[in-house]
């Protein structure tokens, strides 16, 4: 029987959403997360910093904006 190996998660807080006033929270892989964040915060583009989230993860780490207040405010 093979042995599956489980994935360190991490969670982001992000900045409190200016429609709903919550802060919001994303998972994902504790690697992605941090070598994401090193990048960003030296000063890369979030998308490359963050090449494997989706356009409305990376907006939500950037503005705090989640996707359901987005599509609320701009649908």
């Amino acid at each position: 029987m093979e042995e599956t190996q489980e994935i360190p998660m991490s969670t982001m807080i992000t900045p409190q959403c200016f429609k709903c006033g919550k802060t919001g929270e994303l998972k994902m892989p504790t690697d992605i997360y941090f070598a994401g964040i090193k990048k960003y915060e030296s000063g890369a583009f979030i998308q490359d910093a963050f090449p494997t989230l989706n356009a409305e993860q990376r907006e939500q780490i950037m503005t705090g904006i989640h996707p359901e207040c987005w599509k609320a405010i701009f649908s």
